[in-house]
């Protein structure tokens, strides 16, 4: 089973500018799949979000298996992607 990780944003947002690059050396390092959707261009899975950034990780049926609100740090991403298979 595999997963991919989104991370949820928008361009005015600043954690969110923060975040993307933190994450994305996170899943280049640990060899996983990452998608940046900006809520306001309508994705069907940003329907529910309620935070920018949010990061959630869903796994082959499209069901979230993890999920994250707010930045990250690098260390914070590491531990939450931790364990998670391409």
């Amino acid at each position: 089973m595999s997963n991919t990780v989104v991370m949820f944003g928008a361009a005015w947002c600043a954690p969110c500018k923060k975040t993307l690059p933190v994450l994305e050396r996170a899943c280049d390092a640990l060899g996983l799949d990452l998608e940046y959707v900006d809520v306001e261009f309508g994705d069907s899975r940003a329907n529910d979000v309620t935070t920018v950034p949010t990061v959630r990780v869903y796994d082959d049926f499209d069901e979230v298996v993890r999920e994250h609100r707010g930045g990250m740090s690098r260390a914070q991403a590491l531990a939450f992607l931790r364990g998670l298979s391409t």
